[in-house]
């Protein structure tokens, strides 16, 4: 039942989908506005859709809104959406494109169930309120954290796919509403289902696509910072190659000091041996690198990124106990120490100075164990997994790369912020 010649009830009817359609968009949208602007600008969009689809209906008739309320309704439903999240255009596209075609099938499918039950208005409205609301805490719950997670890692293809849901959309519209109306042409549903299962196929082939990408995407990333370590790791070794060189021809020259020093004493001449001593003492004064671990990779990295905190004013502490033989591979781990301490490093250098600090811990019994804590000027944002969220899209890599390697290993993991300092604990 369309209830067509009910203009009230079939302009609810509108609202409803349309607020439940615009709740599935929403469920896996990361908005940049603010909850108020955002409401405003969504009951003004929704007047102007109350207002546009009774007049529609009652200049033109059910079955010509039908038609075109892809243009009417959902092209400017997405481009609102679109312009409140500030997302790549093509993601977000695709991204409520799909949503306004699973909407679609939604809509028809409760029509028809209240059709062949001999439903009324009431029923009508209770059963898309229900399955509406169902649908959309269903999505926040599971679908949006994973949906971010790819969207804001995978750059490439998103306009290519953007074409899928916008092509099924017109050919279920046209099929829902050429000749007449899919309520009054039963072939029509057969198809229209056919198209559904179809749909499922097409979009289960999608997110393997994406999930691929996204897998890609993350190793590319992670191998990127393996390349940085290695080039951390050459650059330690050239250092200490250097310090060597300098240690031999320091070992050369004072075997000729000790040899002169000699000379003078066995001359008597007392005065001149304490001057020449006193002028050679600052000499011996060289620089000597500080290893962390055994570890080339892992000291490679300590040195690298302690370097960096100490040339932006930050204050060490560092309290460091490593094993002789980690129990994860050295590279990986040294990419986890790479993330973290880039966070905190960048974390430190938004406080002013005097206000920066980093303590680094790792004890290695009874199980090896890893702090880093930092203070931070800003309210940190956690997810409902506990998880630290980032406001900006580039961000939170670093972060999705060290749960990577918690879950690989099955190491527990804890991000916590309190008192002004953050605070990552991994136990392996």
């Amino acid at each position: 039942m369309l209830f067509e010649n009910n203009i009230p009830y079939s302009t609810l009817k509108t609202l409803l989908i349309v607020i439940g359609t615009l709740g599935m968009m929403c469920s896996t949208t990361k908005f940049k506005y603010s909850a108020k602007r955002i409401a405003l600008i969504l009951f003004l969009y929704l007047c102007y859709v109350s207002a546009s689809s009774a007049a529609i209906i009652v200049l033109f008739g059910y079955t010509f809104y039908l038609r075109m309320f892809l243009l009417t309704i959902s092209a400017p439903a997405i481009y609102l959406v679109f312009r409140l999240a500030g997302d790549q255009p093509s993601k977000a596209v695709f991204n409520h494109a799909t949503q306004i075609l699973f909407s679609l099938y939604i809509s028809a499918s409760i029509t028809l169930i209240n059709t062949a039950v001999h439903g009324s208005e009431w029923t009508d409205f209770l059963l898309r309120l229900a399955v509406y609301s169902t649908i959309i805490l269903l999505e926040y719950r599971f679908l949006r954290r994973l949906f971010l997670q790819i969207s804001a890692i995978t750059k490439n293809g998103w306009l290519i796919l953007a074409l899928v849901p916008c092509s099924l959309m017109v050919l279920s519209v046209a099929l829902a509403s050429y000749p007449v109306p899919y309520t009054q042409n039963p072939t029509n549903v057969i198809f229209i289902y056919l198209l559904g299962a179809v749909i499922v196929i097409l979009y289960f082939a999608l997110f393997q696509y994406l999930f691929i990408q996204y897998h890609f995407q993350t190793a590319k990333l992670n191998m990127e910072f393996l390349k940085f370590q290695v080039g951390n790791l050459k650059e330690k070794i050239a250092l200490d190659a250097i310090t060597a060189e300098r240690s031999r021809i320091d070992r050369h020259d004072t075997r000729h000091r000790f040899q002169t020093l000699a000379s003078l004493l066995e001359n008597g001449k007392i005065s001149e041996a304490l001057d020449y001593i006193a002028c050679s003492a600052p000499l011996f004064q060289t620089e000597v690198p500080v290893t962390y671990c055994k570890d080339i990779l892992l000291n490679a990295t300590l040195s690298s990124y302690f370097g960096q905190a100490r040339e932006s004013g930050i204050v060490l502490e560092t309290h460091l106990s490593f094993p002789d033989s980690l129990p994860v591979d050295s590279g990986e781990f040294s990419i986890v120490l790479a993330n973290a301490l880039e966070n905190a490093i960048k974390a430190c250098r938004l406080l002013p100075e005097g206000q920066r600090t980093i303590i680094c811990k790792c004890i290695c019994k009874p199980k090896l164990m890893l702090e880093i804590s930092n203070t931070c000027g800003n309210t940190v944002v956690f997810s409902k997994n506990g998880i630290p969220e980032s406001k900006e899209e580039e961000h939170g890599i670093g972060t999705r790369s060290i749960m990577a390697f918690c879950k690989k290993y099955d190491a527990f993991c804890s991000f916590t912020s309190e008192n002004g300092w953050f605070s990552l604990k991994i136990v392996l």
